[in-house]
């Protein structure tokens, strides 16, 4: 769970920081060992030293205690049970959709609950996440996950097909990660705001085509605009500094647009 105290205490979690390969989201407990190839921490060590302090294993290797960010929960410390959107496309989306604090926005597709916590954590404390889940089973993760950061407040999750329709109302964002998202339009139009922004994250170009000249032929949405986020890390040393040999390339497309009132309504 998310902690802004200053001080190392039982019960908080800290990441233990030694370099971009070696993290470690680690709740604080009494008697616990946190073991790598570069030595063994005891936490016990650690209690009441100050958040960005420095700690030295048994081989005598520094690393750094450090505040744990979302980003740290979403890459180490949520179980996964399907394909998540990774961090370098939320962030796009987070911005595309406004999303601040009070915002209602529908989610469609919760999956591990990634997503989820992203949406959660931008428009908490006034605002709410409600998420739509074909299949129990990932429900149940999901929850597990939110609960662990603190986040589970915000969020209602519901068993249930967008396309049969959703219970909300006058929402102010959407985004949606379903394989056939064309078949949810009008259920997504009936639940945003008139002029709310719409996301979908869509994995293929052909599904992405199915998508646009479905969302052309509703007439009830404007601003399309589609795009693909591709990140490519820098290696950064004394040495050398130069792109990385691999990168994260294609994950998906994303399609944004905004609801607006159909001619005759």
């Amino acid at each position: 769970m998310l902690s802004r105290r200053n001080t190392i205490e039982y019960g908080r979690e800290v990441l233990i920081y030694f370099d971009s390969r070696r993290k470690f989201l680690v709740r604080v407990e009494q008697g616990k060992k946190v073991a790598s190839d570069k030595g063994v921490i005891l936490i016990d060590d650690i209690i009441k030293k100050e958040i960005g302090s420095q700690v030295v294993t048994t081989l005598n290797v520094k690393a750094w205690i450090l505040q744990p960010l979302l980003i740290d929960y979403l890459e180490r410390g949520i179980k996964r049970v399907t394909q998540i959107i990774y961090p370098k496309d939320l962030g796009f989306i987070v911005l595309m959709l406004g999303l601040e604090p009070g915002c209602k926005v529908l989610e469609a597709g919760v999956g591990s609950g990634n997503t989820t916590a992203v949406l959660a954590h931008f428009v908490k404390p006034q605002g709410h996440v409600f998420g739509y889940e074909s299949r129990k089973e990932f429900i149940e993760v999901a929850k597990s996950n939110l609960m662990k950061l603190g986040l589970d407040k915000y969020v209602t999750i519901k068993h249930g097909d967008i396309k049969k329709g959703v219970d909300e109302k006058d929402l102010d964002a959407a985004i949606i990660d379903i394989p056939d998202p064309w078949e949810a339009l009008d259920t997504i139009y009936t639940a945003l705001k008139p002029s709310a922004p719409i996301a979908f994250f869509i994995p293929t170009m052909q599904q992405l085509i199915r998508l646009f000249e479905a969302m052309d032929e509703h007439k009830g949405f404007v601003d399309v605009r589609a795009c693909e986020i591709l990140l490519r890390e820098i290696e950064l040393s004394r040495k050398s500094i130069r792109p990385a040999t691999y990168m994260v390339g294609h994950t998906g497309f994303i399609l944004f647009a905004r609801k607006v009132i159909k001619s005759g309504q």
